[in-house]
């Protein structure tokens, strides 16, 4: 998760239902030529993709109100923060387990 400060301090992490909502959004899967999409990406899409990060920890937050928290004061660290939390959640996790629980126990 990246912490950045908007409207009050908000944490970026791209969940599968923010992936799902920026591919619906902006047409583009976001996995598919991963390098290129990143590098291509314009500032409606990569505000989208901002939007869908933070989604996780507030459902309720539409894109619009989201674009009034952006502006030329903080664009350029939103977008860093947007790079970094793609990184981390590309990285692989260590864990001792070799099993991937996805939800509860099933024993």
């Amino acid at each position: 998760m990246v912490t950045v400060k908007l409207d009050k301090e908000r944490h970026l992490r791209l969940t599968l239902r923010g992936m799902l909502k920026f591919e619906e959004a902006s047409g583009i899967h976001l996995f598919k030529d991963f390098k290129k999409t990143m590098t291509e990406l314009t500032l409606e899409q990569t505000t989208v993709l901002g939007w869908a990060c933070l989604i996780h920890e507030d459902k309720d937050l539409t894109f619009d109100e989201f674009q009034d928290f952006v502006d030329l004061s903080n664009i350029n660290k939103l977008s860093d923060a947007v790079q970094q939390c793609i990184i981390e959640s590309l990285a692989e996790k260590k864990s001792k387990d070799s099993a991937i629980p996805l939800a509860g126990k099933s024993h």
